[in-house]
């Protein structure tokens, strides 16, 4: 095997760093969208920030807050799209964008789909070898609320479909399911 220059190297050290962060970024939609307060704390360092415009300080009121609010809607599913990467020897900056599907329970019975779109932006910072999000800014840029039109919460699709569940339950937390 060839050796690497030390341009070369440099660049799969900045590889190594892009996907770590990037891994950072996907493990903060399946801790919202499970409800996993613990995968959550992972996301972050223990000091670090939460800027969510209705949610301002830091992760260990960040993190029950934003289950608390979760557990009052019936289902929520963030979509991450562009990510752009911005390294700087230990810190790192990126723009995220997102979709939030939030399927929410109305008083009356009724189900409400409302929809927020907008991107992240973080300030990343990297211990020892581990990547977390020191702040993140949720920026948010438009909203569609409608009532629900879902016809996969009544039969038969309800019976045929398998469905995500929140908490330690989904299946992507049982490997055995991979048979």
């Amino acid at each position: 095997m060839p050796e690497l220059s030390d341009l070369e190297y440099q660049r799969f050290l900045q590889m190594l760093d892009t996907e770590a962060i990037r891994n950072v970024i996907m493990r903060y939609s399946r801790a919202i969208d499970r409800m996993d307060a613990d995968l959550l704390r992972t996301v972050y360092w223990p000091d670090g920030w939460d800027s969510h415009s209705i949610f301002e300080g830091p992760v260990d009121e960040f993190i029950p807050w934003v289950i608390g609010t979760l557990n009052r809607m019936v289902s929520t599913q963030h979509f991450l799209g562009n990510v752009s990467i911005e390294l700087e020897e230990e810190h790192a900056y990126t723009e995220v964008y997102f979709i939030a599907h939030h399927k929410v329970a109305e008083q009356d019975g009724s189900q409400r789909d409302s929809i927020a779109a907008g991107r992240y932006l973080d300030h990343f910072e990297r211990r020892g070898d581990e990547w977390r999000i020191k702040h993140r800014r949720a920026i948010f840029d438009w909203d569609l609320n409608q009532a629900s039109t879902s016809n996969w919460d009544r039969s038969p699709a309800k019976d045929a479909m398998e469905r995500g569940v929140r908490g330690q339950e989904d299946l992507v937390y049982d490997r055995a399911h991979f048979k």
